[in-house]
């Protein structure tokens, strides 16, 4: 902002001072605040992953070919091309196109996040007043059919940078002072890929900067479903050659280390073809091998690659320079304070103990061979369902296996996992069964003469005795509902919502059927029956030891009838109606694993206070209408249940019996008992293992597709499957 201001002295000689007052915009001060934020996080992660140090790799880039991928050249402006090798020169030519809009194409691990991450601090560097903030936002946490772009830009922005407001986030994005560098179409869902483009040529098809990357594939099999992202220029890598590797190398070394890399460079000089030429031409094996020789290693050197004898074929090579990844990519340095106006890092990723190789080695092979596993149990699948022929049919309509939350763990046999369930769900039970009625004793006990200590005594005493006689069945029965479960959909656990009747009929057309239903309730009816069948006896289990009357065993098995049946009643009824009022969710279309985790956690809390009670209530109205009908005696045996007793059964089922029934039949309670509770126990997972996941993708580990993960290259997953498991505990 600009003030003038006249100054006028006398009346005959008139003096006119003329002053300028210069008053900093605040919305343009935040543009330049938000530019010096952004290059100091970029500079810091470049430091971080090595992607300039000693100087960038010497990866050139070339224009696609328009027919395949780009647009008109007219609007477009000159093909693009450049190495990163020369920044500034890539930016000069970036900047000169004609809406400043780019397309970068690649496959696994050719440098397209590196390109990305180098060009916006490039871009920052030249940055004028007026100009646009380049931010690298990653887009697997868009979705596109449901979230408007700008809506997800600016929640991006606040998200990254929580020094800015809600105002000036919807400034930046409407007056085009952002120039959004997406990363990652492909890490979208596939269904997604073509309605994203849609969406941000409806966006921003009026003009406005803008760089994406996409996996070459994904992007070409996008554009045969709509348009390429119009007014971009589009390049492509193009390979490194075996003279390029070697010249970076010996450049890269300083001149007094330059002689331990001239073996390797003068073999991949004289045989271009070879094994190590054709390894050490992919991006990543050449950080990889930067990486392991960047210090002598006694015993070791670098031309060492070259020799066939000890590395004869490519996997040799690969799985010796794999090593140095995770050292690489966790380092033990503590880590960098954190900016105070960016988003602060996780807790997780700030405990360096957490990072440390040896663990984070360990919990990546599990994970690889988990999902290896996986995969050949989905192909194995896929050829029981019909002629070879079809394979390529049925692969296509199934999504391949990648690493979902709720299928972790799942690989393990059937009874562990029936013994893992049991045990949580009857030690859950037998703590509520136990503490409960240690309560209602220490309260209620009213022989006189004994002090208050004896009375916690006692009350102890037949909480514990409680908890075992309640505990034990109570971890059969959740254990073979878990079972019978699991045989019934002949799959794993999925996540689920809830819809309500009283909003939109239109939930309901993704809801469940009438014959997943009419099976819900079957699931329920049989659950309900096997756990009264076990809790009946159990009323009358101390008078049968305590007088060891047969008069007892008879009445007990006429509380197998009353409470299988009543019990079977309630479950069947819950089973329905949580049928009824449930849909599955269609992952696809989630915002990311965490998202769709948190979901399914509300999911099984709002059926816990929804049917919960209900199970309870209507299991306990049963024995207590039983016992009225038959007139309070069975077999000639007079009992009593007082309505004080049907309450504390009501309170019991529907506290113990809905924490059970969330453990054995909902994905989040197997997400809980498998990947909370037991392979951290066992050192195969942290025990924050979302955490972990969501950490390693940052790190560029894995990558994630809608809510899946996956590992960011072929060579990452094969090589960990490879390696013995190690238990960290």
């Amino acid at each position: 902002m600009v003030f003038n201001t006249a100054i006028v002295i006398g009346d005959n000689n008139i003096q006119i001072n003329y002053f300028k007052m210069f008053l900093p915009d605040p919305f343009e001060r935040a543009v330049q605040k938000l530019g010096r934020v952004v290059e100091a996080q970029w500079r810091r992660e470049a430091r971080l992953r090595g992607l300039r140090a000693p100087e960038p790799f010497p990866v050139r880039w070339r224009a696609s070919p328009v027919k395949e991928t780009g647009d008109h050249l007219r609007l477009t402006g000159n093909p693009v091309a450049g190495s990163v090798a020369n920044l500034t020169a890539f930016a000069g030519v970036f900047m000169g196109l004609t809406e400043r809009r780019l397309v970068v194409l690649g496959g696994a691990g050719s440098g397209k996040t590196t390109l990305a991450v180098l060009l916006v601090i490039e871009l920052l560097k030249r940055m004028s007043e007026g100009a646009p903030v380049p931010v690298l936002l990653s887009l697997a946490s868009w979705q596109p059919g449901k979230e408007d772009l700008e809506v997800w830009l600016e929640r991006q922005l606040l998200r990254e940078y929580p020094h800015l407001d809600g105002d000036t986030a919807s400034s930046l994005i409407t007056y085009q002072r952002i120039l959004p560098v997406l990363d990652g179409l492909d890490e979208l869902p596939a269904a997604d890929h073509s309605i994203a483009l849609e969406k941000i040529n409806e966006v921003l098809g009026q003009g406005g900067p803008l760089i994406l990357t996409c996996r070459t594939d994904d992007y070409r099999e996008a554009i045969g479903h709509t348009e390429v992202l119009r007014a971009a220029a589009v390049v492509e890598p193009v390979p490194l050659t075996a003279q390029e590797v070697a010249d970076y190398l010996l450049g890269s070394a300083t001149p007094q280390h330059q002689e331990r890399w001239e073996p390797l460079a003068g073999a991949l000089v004289r045989d271009p073809s070879s094994t190590v030429a054709r390894v050490l031409t992919v991006p990543l094996n050449l950080w990889l091998c930067r990486k392991v020789y960047a210090r002598p290693i006694k015993g070791e050197a670098p031309g060492d690659l070259a020799d066939h004898r000890r590395f004869p074929d490519a996997r040799a090579i690969e799985g010796h320079l794999l090593k140095s990844l995770v050292p690489s990519v966790y380092p033990s340095n503590p880590p960098p304070l954190p900016h105070p106006d960016r988003k602060a890092p996780d807790r997780w990723s700030r405990n360096v103990w957490r990072r440390d190789p040896k663990r984070v080695t360990a919990w990546f092979t599990y994970l690889a061979r988990h999902l290896q596993e996986r995969r050949e149990q989905h192909l194995e699948e896929h050829l029981e369902e019909g002629p070879e022929e079809h394979l390529e049919q049925r692969r296509e309509q199934r999504r391949e296996p990648g690493l979902e939350w709720w299928e972790l763990g799942t690989t393990m046999s059937l009874v562990q996992r029936l013994i893992l369930i049991g045990l949580v769900s009857g030690t859950g039970l037998g703590l509520i069964v136990g503490v409960t009625d240690a309560i209602i004793t220490v309260l209620t006990y009213a022989l006189p003469g004994h002090v208050l200590v004896y009375r916690l005594g006692y009350g102890l005493l037949v909480g514990f005795v409680d908890a075992l006689i309640n505990g034990i069945p109570a971890a059969l029965v959740f254990a073979l509902v878990h079972g019978i479960g699991f045989r019934f959909r002949g799959a794993a656990l999925e996540p689920s919502r809830v819809w309500t009747p009283i909003g939109s009929w239109a939930e309901r057309s993704s809801a469940r059927s009438g014959r997943e239903i009419r099976t819900r309730a079957g699931i329920g009816f049989l659950a309900g029956l096997v756990a009264g069948a076990a809790v009946g006896p159990l009323t009358v289990l101390v008078p049968v030891l305590a007088s060891g009357s047969a008069t007892w065993v008879l009445a007990g098995l006429g509380y197998v009838v009353i409470f299988g049946l009543s019990f079977a009643l309630a479950g069947g009824l819950v089973g329905a109606l949580m049928a009824w009022l449930e849909a599955p969710i269609a992952v696809e279309t989630a915002p990311g694993p965490r998202d769709l985790l948190d979901r399914n956690r509300r999911t099984v809390l709002l059926q816990l206070l929804m049917f919960a009670p209900l199970l309870g209530i209507v299991s306990g109205a049963g024995v207590a209408l039983s016992d009225e009908l038959l007139h309070h005696s069975i077999w000639g045996i007079p009992i009593h249940w007082p309505f004080t007793q049907s309450l504390r059964l009501a309170f019991l089922i529907a506290l113990g019996g809905g924490l059970g029934s969330a453990v054995s039949l909902t994905a989040w309670g197997q997400w809980v008992v498998l990947a909370r509770v037991w392979l951290p126990f066992t050192g195969k997972l942290p025990w924050d293992a979302m955490a972990f996941l969501e950490d390693a993708h940052r790190r560029g580990v894995l990558r994630q597709v809608g809510v899946v993960y996956e590992f960011r290259h072929e060579l990452l997953q094969t090589y960990f499957a490879q390696l013995p498991q190690q238990r960290q505990r």
